[in-house]
């Protein structure tokens, strides 16, 4: 019976430390993201600052799991586990990132929870810093 109840008391524990392991800020981004607009990062003269999409795309967020999963039109084209931290980390001004773990890129990241949007810049390996200002806004659904 004592065995038992360790048991179960390791269990309860174990269970409480996965729950902790949650990043806070990734938690943010849990749930499922649709692609609603794409800032132009340097429009030509008299370009347009902003794009809307022409096809349908969608962020399926696990916080929990540390996944993405990227859909367009419905059809998966990214299956990837992230993680969310302050990137280039040789920089002296880092910024918020999310990174693909599989292709080894991030992107810069803005979550504005009043808007419940979050802004996604165009990928980087994860050794350079990529500055071309092109944003992808997510609308949380």
């Amino acid at each position: 019976m004592t065995r038992l109840l360790f048991l179960l008391f390791g269990l309860v524990l174990s269970a409480a430390q996965c729950e902790a392991d949650v990043d806070p800020e990734l938690s943010k981004l849990d749930g499922k993201w649709i692609m609603y607009k794409i800032g132009v990062g340097y429009p030509p003269p008299n370009g347009p600052t902003e794009l809307f999409p022409t096809e349908t795309e969608t962020l399926e967020i696990d916080a929990k799991a540390r996944t993405l999963i990227r859909k367009v039109n419905g059809v998966v084209t990214e299956s990837t586990k992230i993680e969310i931290g302050n990137h280039p980390k040789n920089s002296p001004n880092p910024r918020l990132a999310l990174v693909f773990l599989e292709s080894k890129t991030y992107s810069f990241l803005r979550i504005d929870e009043t808007k419940g949007e979050i802004s996604l810049y165009q990928k980087c390996p994860l050794e350079a810093e990529l500055a071309d200002g092109g944003a992808f806004y997510y609308k949380k659904q």
